[in-house]
């Protein structure tokens, strides 16, 4: 039997082996199996934004639901900061006054038996002292201005009573005294003729110099 090819050749179909098969089955499923991998990844991703979506609208609403005790927190933090401020300041400060409440309450505890008290005041000593200046590695004698704390006690008796013994005695007795032992620096006592009422008297001053550090 004899076979015309009027096409010469180009026109008869290869014969199918199995490996022809293979390859044009593998040709196939290589397409269909990555298009249902990109599918799945794709519906995962759909799946995770979706979560996502959901846990940030539950995250906003729960910030606007604690904005205002957010806001609150932040305002009072603020004015603790300020309070902390002033308390730092405060505290500073300590070291150059003197807390007058134990001082005044001795003070008047021991006013000599028959003399009263015609005046109290607080006052500002301007004191210059030499102390030591450091320039460098060397140092130098300096004079500064140092400023002391002066309470002004005035005190008065009956006209005619001598009183001089009983307000130095005062005097000893404030410098004892636990609420002033270690502030004073010392006790400037002195006098002068005044008025108690309309009747002449002797008034007593007595000064209390206060330690600069206190």
């Amino acid at each position: 039997m004899h076979t015309i090819d009027l096409l010469r050749g180009e026109g008869i179909p290869a014969k199918a082996t199995l490996a022809t098969v293979f390859l044009a089955g593998l040709i196939v499923a290589v397409p269909i199996l990555a298009g249902s991998v990109m599918a799945g990844w794709y519906i995962q991703n759909l799946v995770v934004v979706e979560i996502d979506q959901g846990a940030i609208a539950r995250a906003e609403k729960t910030i606007e639901q604690y904005k205002a005790d957010v806001a609150q927190k932040e305002q009072k933090e603020k004015e603790q900061a300020g309070i902390n401020a002033k308390l730092t300041e405060v505290k500073s400060c300590l070291g150059g006054y003197v807390q007058w409440s134990p001082v005044v309450e001795t003070v008047v505890r021991e006013i000599p038996t028959g003399m009263v008290m015609t005046r109290l005041a607080a006052e500002t000593l301007q004191d210059r002292q030499t102390t030591t200046v450091k320039e460098g590695e060397s140092s130098r004698p300096a004079n500064v201005m140092i400023s002391k704390r002066v309470l002004v006690v005035e005190l008065a008796g009956r006209p005619g009573g001598d009183y001089d013994n009983a307000v130095r005695d005062y005097g000893e007795r404030l410098k004892k005294s636990a609420a002033l032992a270690s502030r004073l620096e010392s006790v400037i006592p002195s006098q002068q003729g005044g008025e108690l009422g309309e009747i002449k008297t002797t008034i007593h001053t007595v000064k209390l110099v206060f330690k600069p550090a206190a």
